[in-house]
């Protein structure tokens, strides 16, 4: 951010941290298909506030995945809310769009303040208060900004669930997106008390056996196509059965496929009920959010994805498609250069 960004990042921060003291009662929602550092973001601030004597209600479509548990509130979580509850100010925590807050879209919607924080670059500025800052490497250090400025302190769990955040978010400090100022705020969190050693090992270390087998099961049919360039690979409902997996059990698969030598593009593919969802992860001037914006997703350059509808072997073509195309370009040296928007349907 340049010097007039970030007067108007600080002047729209205070804005929120007026609206949020004043308040009595404020919804936080986190996106749908929640990650580490929409739940952590939200949990963090939720946190703080309550510490404030402001009641605050913490709503994810999605619920909380298993391995993040143990996030300090992650049980006061919830996933519904009755109709005719109210909020003075709502808080749509990561979600690019109203649709992204899912169950509670209609609840923020009429809520009299919307506060948006997001660091997506396909970031909907939809709120009467947008703090939206691409450069940030997890929402996690907006929500940091943001306490700094309610003037609250960084407890334990506070910290805990702000570290959660930003190391899910960097693959644990390792992408490009990690700038100074990250690491600075890691070290702040650590002397908080957040206990990054155990975040770790609850995140990425503690997988179920069933989970273990999807992961060996997805690796076994991964394909490489389009010269090394592109690795992905399938998890179907039929794959889940035979591992004995149940819900969010493909952690890790993604981060494996980009591992790969010479791969620039990973995706995998998902089948749920609401039809193909597409995890995309890509390096080297490949844009992740370019691909899963033509499908009307979004995200950052290396992390991004979409939802398709089925069958799920045409939506991995037409990934596939758009993947070539975003290849190609990288490979000019045209793709860093070309908006986001040009060529979408």
């Amino acid at each position: 951010m340049g010097p007039a960004a970030s007067v108007q990042a600080g002047t729209v921060r205070h804005a929120i941290a007026r609206a949020l003291r004043a308040a009595r009662r404020v919804l936080l929602v986190a996106h749908v298909d929640p990650d580490g550092d929409t739940l952590g973001g939200t949990l963090a601030l939720a946190l703080a506030l309550r510490g404030l004597g402001v009641e605050a209600v913490v709503g994810s479509p999605g619920g909380v995945p298993p391995v993040f548990a143990f996030l300090p509130g992650a049980g006061e979580v919830v996933t519904a809310l009755p109709d005719e509850a109210r909020f003075d100010v709502a808080v749509a925590m990561e979600c690019g769009t109203l649709e992204r807050c899912g169950a509670f879209a209609a609840h923020v919607s009429r809520t009299p303040l919307v506060v948006v924080i997001d660091h997506h670059e396909s970031a909907v500025p939809f709120g009467h208060l947008n703090d939206i800052d691409p450069q940030a490497a997890a929402v996690g250090e907006l929500v940091a900004a943001l306490l700094e400025t309610l003037e609250v302190p960084l407890t334990p769990p506070v910290a805990t669930a702000l570290l959660t955040a930003v190391a899910t978010d960097t693959g644990v400090f390792r992408f490009p997106t990690v700038r100074p100022a990250t690491l600075r705020l890691a070290a702040r969190l650590l002397e908080a008390g957040a206990p990054l050693d155990r975040i770790v090992r609850e995140v990425y270390e503690n997988r179920t056996p069933a989970a273990a087998r999807l992961l060996g099961l997805a690796l076994a049919r991964m394909v490489v196509t389009l010269d090394g360039a592109v690795a992905y690979t399938v998890v179907t409902d039929a794959l889940r059965r035979e591992a004995g997996a149940e819900g969010e059990e493909t952690v890790g698969v993604i981060g494996l496929l980009r591992a790969v030598r010479g791969v620039r593009l990973a995706a995998l593919f998902e089948e749920t009920d609401a039809g193909v969802r597409v995890s995309l992860r890509s390096r080297d001037g490949v844009r992740a959010h370019a691909i899963a914006a033509r499908f009307g997703g979004g995200g950052h350059p290396g992390a991004a994805g979409c939802l398709l509808p089925g069958p799920l072997p045409e939506a991995v073509a037409r990934v596939l498609e758009a993947a070539a195309e975003e290849v190609r370009l990288a490979a000019l040296g045209a793709g860093a250069a070309r908006p986001v928007e040009e060529g979408l349907p």
